[in-house]
């Protein structure tokens, strides 16, 4: 039978998937799995959270989660869940970010949600610039989309402090009512990126180096990292 591994420095197993982790001063990026649907649907079960995106539905259930995580990947996209690092715990789940390639061999298009009592403490700006960076530097992308509720302000502040610039103002179905609402559509380049990047570097974490690391130093809570 296959022997169990531990989980990693970083809080997910080493098994768990392909995908790296991504660190960042407070945060951990890791690809979510199939027993993270409850954490996510708590988070996500909000109206406040669902007022603010286009492509949530509310009530959101467990069976939205695991109907979410089941969805392939595009090898250009990125699916996260954010974690708060703690002192002496695993790191605690906040919220999701992904980088959604859409069916198309263009721009991938970000997306970024807290569960809401995480609001307001710079998480999400955290987050999107760790991901607008491995997107960039790791993935080769040129350019990258953002769209937003023209209501949120929050995501407008966000976005544009990595860099986006407004490009158009569309509508969009809203996924359950099918109403329709006015959303801001963002865009960045790569030379764009490349001018105004001054956040700090992320650690991106990948299963073979952490494996190597947990033999080497299992008390300890590093692992060996790429520094970009």
């Amino acid at each position: 039978s296959e022997t169990e591994e531990p989980d990693s420095p970083c809080g997910w197993p080493l098994m768990a998937a392909v995908r790296p982790a991504i660190e960042t001063r407070r945060l951990i990026l890791r690809p979510p799995i199939d027993d993270d649907a409850e954490t996510i649907a708590r988070l996500a079960n909000s109206a406040t959270v669902a007022r603010n995106l286009v492509g949530m539905p509310h009530p959101y259930r467990i069976e939205h989660a695991r109907a979410w995580l089941a969805e392939p990947v595009d090898p250009r996209g990125q699916r996260h869940l954010i974690c708060r690092k703690g002192f002496d715990a695993a790191p605690t789940p906040i919220g999701v970010l992904t980088l959604d390639m859409r069916g198309r061999l263009g721009p991938g298009w970000l997306g970024c949600w807290l569960g809401e009592r995480h609001w307001g403490q710079g998480y999400a700006t955290e987050a999107c610039h760790a991901a607008i960076d491995y997107a960039f530097l790791h993935q080769r992308h040129e350019r990258l989309l953002f769209a937003c509720r023209v209501t949120n302000q929050a995501g407008r502040r966000v976005i544009e402090k990595c860099g986006f610039q407004m490009v158009a103002q569309e509508l969009a179905s809203v996924v359950g009512s099918g109403a329709a609402v006015a959303i801001d559509r963002f865009r960045i380049d790569r030379s764009t990126w490349e001018s105004i990047r001054a956040w700090e570097p992320l650690r991106v974490h990948n299963r073979e180096a952490e494996r190597a690391e947990w033999g080497e130093r299992r008390t300890e809570l590093r692992a060996p990292v790429e520094r970009i």
